[in-house]
């Protein structure tokens, strides 16, 4: 029986960074703030119904998202709707 190979595993590419967003190039004269750099990640345990869970799988599924990306993408959307910059 051969080992398995873990250096594929999608959490652990999440989890090192490799899913993050890119990184913008900070124009000459400015400094990056820190209050506004992400490198960690929040766990959250969220209670969901049924038909609610069945939906946002769907979508993910449409849109060719984890289950987990879907959430975050409309979370970001909502946040944005009512937070507008």
């Amino acid at each position: 029986m051969s080992k398995k190979d873990f250096s594929k595993n999608p959490a652990l590419q999440f989890v090192s960074g490799a899913n993050q967003p890119e990184k913008k190039e900070i124009p000459e004269g400015f400094k990056q703030n820190p209050e506004f750099v992400e490198c960690r990640t929040k766990r959250v345990q969220l209670l969901l119904q049924p038909s609610l869970y069945e939906k946002i799988k769907k979508q993910a599924e449409k849109e060719g998202l984890s289950f987990n990306a879907c959430v975050h993408k409309i979370l970001e959307q909502s946040v944005s709707y009512f937070n507008p910059h």
